[in-house]
């Protein structure tokens, strides 16, 4: 039986980092970003079902998404960021029991921002929430997707706090430090977790 570890955090916290590290080191990571990416694309059921319920103000003339009309939508009102998920969940879900129902590794990473909001932890043996200053946090969203103060904060907020994740992980990986810093606690931990 396959171990599932989930991998967490909030927005902008070094999670990335932390899958790179892991993949580097052999292990599959399932990325919930990359699947929600791929379900988006045109002519998709999962886009079409998007589209049916926010209309094609959403999509350019060739039918791709247009992400950031979505991200103004559903960063600007709760309501539709829960109608986003609502929506995309059970595509989400399918793709990725259907990767830990097919692989052949012992230990598989679910790499998902949202793994606590969107209820997939139950999918999970063990949960890594990666952490770091609120301030760091604010800091590298801005810089990372060019967001003004107020834009960082509506999108740090559409998650649940990190507190909160801190307290529901059975491990916690801090990334205030280095990269390389973070590294070595990410060894140190899956030495300890894959043995």
């Amino acid at each position: 039986m396959v171990k599932v570890i989930g991998l967490t955090g909030g927005i902008a916290t070094g999670k990335s980092n932390v899958s790179d590290c892991l993949s580097k080191m052999g292990y599959q990571i399932i990325d919930a970003d990359k699947i929600t990416y791929q379900l988006q694309h045109k002519d998709n059921d999962c886009l079409n079902a998007i589209t049916k319920h926010f209309g094609n103000d959403i999509l350019e003339k060739n039918g791709e998404l247009n992400r950031s009309r979505l991200a103004k939508l559903v960063f600007a009102n709760k309501e539709n960021l829960t109608n986003l998920v609502r929506i995309m969940d059970p595509y989400i879900r399918s793709n990725v029991q259907s990767i830990i129902n097919n692989t052949h590794e012992k230990l598989v990473v679910f790499d998902a921002p949202t793994l606590f909001e969107n209820g997939y932890a139950f999918m999970c043996d063990r949960i890594i929430v990666v952490t770091c200053t609120p301030i760091n946090q604010l800091n590298r969203l801005q810089v990372r997707n060019n967001l003004s103060i107020s834009d960082s904060i509506k999108r740090i907020k559409s998650q649940w706090p990190l507190n909160f994740k801190e307290k529901l992980a059975d491990y916690l990986i801090d990334s205030n430090g280095s990269i390389m810093q973070t590294r070595n606690q990410v060894i140190k931990l899956f030495n300890k977790i894959d043995n």
